[in-house]
């Protein structure tokens, strides 16, 4: 419980002045099962005004849905109020929030049972879904009906399969059968939100069941690519392991599909980092592994590699990979021992132009490649001599 001392003390203070206040949502769920807990979330009877007026640094960052950033001791806490929801005419955000005193009226607008637990500062629950029962039968069950629930927000679908990877839960039935009946709703979201549960859902100890799922329920009919490609998640499911970041599912993707990492990332709306390290990725798998390709391969994107080799190919290249690393004479060009300045001064009547960037990239690779030392006139004799590039 030591984890939680100092949101107590936030409650503490919320309760001082005649609120209640409450943990709530995965910090409970996951202190419940015995995982490392996340952020921490407070619920409160108290309005986002008065929130404001019991905490000197409060950030209104959502308060027309009840939401304020309150820092307290140097850390950041959200704070919620109590509330009930209209409908999702934007399949996003209710379109009304109505603040109520009763948290039990708040945890009936949660999307799972596991998620709608509440614990107070003495360690006490308010469990009124049986969200504890459903921790201990290890089961993903919907508060109230999954069709509702689904209709109003479809990204709980991709959720309830993100939970599957992550916990290794089962979706009870209800659930299972309204994804498979209403999939398409999902279509509905914006393609970055079902971005950002898949990217989640990819670095789960149980991905793979969780691509079996999205297999089995259709939920891909809802996907950008995987839509025009029937056997797609299928061959995922069958291969996948967990991956360390989601340029890695892109790569995976790519390389099942045939399909570039430049359409990938146009349809998944996806960002200028997560395309680059992924076509280093795919271009590293379809390359020998020798020290060149070592070398241009981004050293954080070493673990991707290894695990895309495993699943791609059958392959454990670990100490292979790290071996080459470990012996390469520099780890990036600023290390070379000739410049683009050197180059001009040896050749000082030749106009300036690509030349320059070539021999240095030649002179580069003849280093990596342990065909001449990193040294500077040795260097510039290769060069004056005539380089093998």
């Amino acid at each position: 419980m030591k984890i939680f001392d100092k949101a107590f003390r936030v409650m503490q203070q919320l309760e001082s002045r005649g609120y209640e206040a409450y943990l709530v949502g995965g910090a409970v769920r996951d202190h419940l099962i015995g995982k490392q807990v996340g952020d921490l979330d407070i619920a409160t009877s108290a309005t986002p005004n008065q929130v404001m007026q019991v905490f000197d640094k409060v950030i209104p960052i959502g308060i027309e849905h009840g939401t304020v950033l309150v820092r307290f001791e140097g850390e950041s806490f959200e704070i919620t109020t109590f509330r009930t929801e209209g409908a999702y005419s934007d399949y996003r955000h209710p379109d009304s929030v109505h603040f109520v005193t009763d948290v039990t009226a708040d945890l009936a607008r949660r999307d799972y049972t596991v998620n709608a637990i509440a614990m107070n500062r003495n360690g006490e629950l308010v469990d009124p879904f049986d969200g504890r029962d459903a921790i201990e039968r290890q089961e993903l069950v919907t508060v109230g009906n999954a069709y509702d629930r689904f209709h109003e927000d479809p990204l709980r679908m991709m959720r309830g399969v993100r939970f599957v990877s992550q916990l290794g839960y089962k979706l009870d039935d209800d659930a299972r059968n309204v994804i498979k009946e209403q999939r398409l709703w999902l279509t509905r979201i914006a393609i970055e939100r079902v971005a950002i549960e898949m990217e989640k859902l990819c670095g789960g100890n149980y991905v793979k069941t969780a691509a079996h799922l999205l297999d089995e329920t259709g939920l891909w009919e809802a996907m950008p690519i995987f839509c025009d490609q029937p056997e797609l998640m299928s061959e995922v499911a069958s291969r996948i392991k967990p991956l360390g970041s989601f340029a890695e599912w892109i790569a995976l993707c790519s390389l099942l599909s045939g399909i570039s990492v430049m359409e990938w990332v146009k349809e998944w709306k996806l960002s200028k980092s997560i395309k680059q390290d992924a076509q280093n990725l795919v271009q590293m798998i379809h390359s020998d592994i020798d020290a060149w390709s070592v070398y241009q391969l981004p050293v954080h994107l070493d673990p991707g590699y290894c695990c895309l080799m495993e699943i791609c190919k059958e392959r454990d290249v670990q100490d292979e990979l790290s071996s080459i690393r470990r012996k390469l004479p520099i780890s990036n060009g600023s290390e070379l021992a000739i410049s683009g300045g050197d180059l001009i001064s040896l050749f000082p009547d030749r106009k300036k132009g690509s030349w320059i960037r070539d021999l240095l990239l030649a002179s580069e690779k003849a280093v990596v490649e342990n065909r001449i030392k990193n040294e500077k006139n040795k260097l510039k004799e290769w060069i004056i001599h005539g380089h093998d590039a």
